[in-house]
């Protein structure tokens, strides 16, 4: 207990001293559009936050991607304390964009705000100030102040979905105290699976606070794709109504590089083949663009309402619907995992019933990547030539493509249920008089 309070005397005398460099921090966020919009929220000023005196539960999810795996949890809170307040906030511009498309005016019970930026003073305001008789912590976005300074207030803080890296609780476990310093205000962690709790367990938190619950992002429900909508969604790309279709979703460079190169091989021997590209950061459409045009390839936006018939390539550089677009497709392939940059969603595809692709970096989705290539439902490739090979194999064999799609299907269907585990554990946590 004295190591941590040391640990966070040094944070917070580390920042004092540093506060010469703040008006440089805040001229530097103000003048780029990535942070500009949420940034005076983010240091509490032109809050929005409920002056009702009820009680309220805090639900954060750092970005787009914690947001959306969150949705089915917070759509079931919402439900079931109909007598309770929720805040949702969100660290990033896209992560604040989506919660309040979706509950800004809709409810008088939720509202949405940024997440503070972590300086004492701007932490024990929003802590003081909603003062939630439960946090929860979605993923990631651990920060030392904001976690004491809710404490300090009486909230409850559970971590919902939480996951730690053998490589990172082996660089804790070389700092004695340090991961007590990071988790020892929470009240309980859930974590995405046994591996993940026994690495929390071996770093010293206590076993009576850690539960292997399970990865949220197993309940992702499919949203309802009729025939209706998906002739409105071919309409959209352009593409011809036989058209095969890949969709490569949170694509980073070099992908798309690898990824078209890999199409336009693969289309000597499959004509109707076609490409949706979803780069992660929608702002580097252009360069996309630039990369199919230098490759010889006809390429349509989706930002934009013209396009050619029938085009090579579909850039889908709007946030929000890529989950609607993988419905489209025979197979999928899920960036960040050739790039160096840990993988993303591999959930989404699968839960359409459609096998899904990715490279060998997936340390942020480990566990799901190993189940789903147990399951037949996935395949990881080591680089694009292994790619094309898999994808060409996957084109050629209609019943192993059946096979692998059936898997798919029964692994999302296997893996229901975990949201109704949170909210067990979480129901634990609230006050008993709410309904």
């Amino acid at each position: 207990m004295q190591v941590e309070k040391g640990y966070h005397l040094f944070y917070r005398v580390f920042q004092i001293a540093a506060m010469p460099l703040l008006p440089v921090l805040c001229l530097y966020c103000l003048s780029r559009d990535k942070y500009r919009k949420q940034f005076l929220s983010r240091m509490g000023i032109k809050m929005r936050l409920p002056f009702r005196k009820v009680p309220r539960i805090w639900i954060h999810a750092m970005s787009l991607g914690e947001y959306n795996a969150a949705r089915p949890l917070i759509n079931a809170l919402y439900s079931r304390y109909k007598g309770m307040d929720i805040i949702l906030s969100a660290s990033t511009r896209t992560g604040i964009d989506a919660i309040e498309r979706d509950w800004t005016g809709g409810t008088d019970r939720v509202t949405t705000t940024a997440f503070p930026i972590d300086l004492f003073f701007v932490t024990r305001k929003f802590a003081r100030m909603i003062r939630p008789d439960c946090f929860l912590l979605i993923e990631t976005d651990i920060w030392p102040n904001i976690m004491a300074d809710l404490k300090a207030v009486g909230s409850r803080i559970l971590l919902v979905n939480g996951s730690i890296s053998s490589r990172a609780a082996s660089r804790l476990s070389v700092l004695p105290g340090a991961a007590s310093f990071l988790y020892g205000n929470f009240s309980f962690l859930c974590m995405q699976s046994r591996d993940d709790a026994k690495r929390m367990e071996s770093l010293g938190i206590d076993k009576e606070k850690i539960d292997a619950t399970g990865n949220i992002k197993l309940d992702i429900k499919a949203p309802p794709i009729d025939s209706a909508k998906r002739a409105r969604l071919l309409g959209l790309t352009g593409f011809k109504r036989n058209a095969l279709i890949l969709c490569a979703g949170s694509t980073h460079a070099p992908e798309e590089r690898t990824l078209l190169k890999m199409f336009l091989s693969l289309r000597g021997n499959h004509p109707d083949l076609r490409l949706i590209l979803a780069p992660r950061d929608t702002k580097r459409n252009r360069r996309v663009a630039k990369l199919c045009s230098s490759l010889g390839l006809d390429f349509s936006l989706r930002s934009e309402k013209t396009g050619p018939n029938d085009p090579d390539v579909f850039i889908l550089d709007t946030l929000g619907e890529l989950t609607d677009f993988y419905s489209l497709c025979f197979a999928a392939f899920v960036g960040g995992t050739l790039a160096p940059v840990g993988g993303h969603n591999l959930l989404e595809p699968v839960s359409l019933g459609k096998p899904v692709f990715f490279g060998p970096n997936v340390e942020s989705c480990r566990e799901i990547a190993h189940a789903l290539e147990n399951a037949g439902a996935g395949k990881m490739v080591l680089n694009g030539a292994h790619l094309e090979t898999a994808m060409g194999q996957m084109l050629s064999d209609r019943q192993a493509y059946e096979r692998a799609c059936l898997a798919a299907s029964e692994f999302s269907n296997a893996n229901k249920g975990v949201t109704e585990k949170y909210l067990e554990i979480i129901s634990r946590f609230m006050p008993h008089d709410i309904s």
